[in-house]
């Protein structure tokens, strides 16, 4: 017979090995649950926005059937603009605003047609609600002619994308792996994903291609971080 001083003592180590369950029960259920507040890949966002979240969309230039311009090597522009345009929407993103990509690979979801290119990535960022569009390239000419710099180009309507663009200016300079080529209108050149864009929007021209200088810097992974953070930092300034 089982006295009621054993029955005690019983009782006690049963509760122990149930909360020793539990308690292991908890720490494998915490270990093995995802962090939600990590994203599985660049195309979901794993983070809960709320309604009146900012809505950037970063247009990474050329992609798929157009590589755009070519460096000496061989390199071509529309890899260079994918890589930072992915860097500064990752910046963007853990600070906490909404980032649309029109494309994150060199597949492309638009046709082999340049009209269909230009309105595809326009169409994203109306079909997005954006609140503002950022359209990241590269320029060109003759090789060795001496042509480097980044520009940046605009509605000069538009005080607010202004604003922006001048504060991506200052931190770009600050970089000084090249030189200021200043802010342009496209009341002189007419840009597609400007003009006909209902969202503010800039294009940013973020070096000579055909400069062994500047291609150098944009092809580093240090020159490639620097400048997406300085565009993104821009950005935020303005926020």
């Amino acid at each position: 017979m089982i006295k009621g001083s054993d029955n005690m003592k019983l009782i006690k180590i049963l509760s122990c090995i149930v909360l020793l369950l539990f308690a292991g029960v908890f720490t494998l259920w915490k270990f093995y649950t995802p962090n939600l507040d990590e994203s599985d890949s660049l195309n979901v966002q794993a983070v809960s926005y709320q309604d009146d979240t900012t809505v950037i969309v970063l247009d990474a230039g050329h992609g798929g059937y157009d590589s755009g311009s070519l460096a000496f090597d061989g390199t071509m522009e529309k890899d260079i603009t994918l890589s930072i345009t992915l860097l500064a929407g990752e910046y963007l993103n853990n600070a906490g605003y909404k980032i649309v990509y029109t494309r994150t690979s060199d597949d492309v979801i638009w046709s082999n047609d340049n009209l269909d290119d230009l309105s595809t990535r326009v169409q994203i960022a109306e079909n997005a609600n954006a609140d503002y569009y950022i359209s990241i390239h590269l320029n060109a000419s003759q090789y060795g002619d001496g042509a480097r710099g980044f520009e940046a180009y605009t509605d000069y309507e538009d005080e607010e994308i202004l604003q922006m663009i001048e504060s991506i200016e200052d931190n770009l300079m600050q970089l000084s792996y090249t030189q200021n080529r200043g802010i342009k209108s496209t009341n002189e050149s007419s840009l597609y994903v400007i003009d006909k864009n209902s969202i503010p929007a800039m294009l940013l021209e973020l070096g000579f291609i055909t400069d062994y200088q500047d291609v150098s810097y944009l092809t580093s992974q240090t020159g490639q971080e620097n400048i997406a953070n300085a565009i993104a930092e821009g950005i935020l300034a303005n926020l």
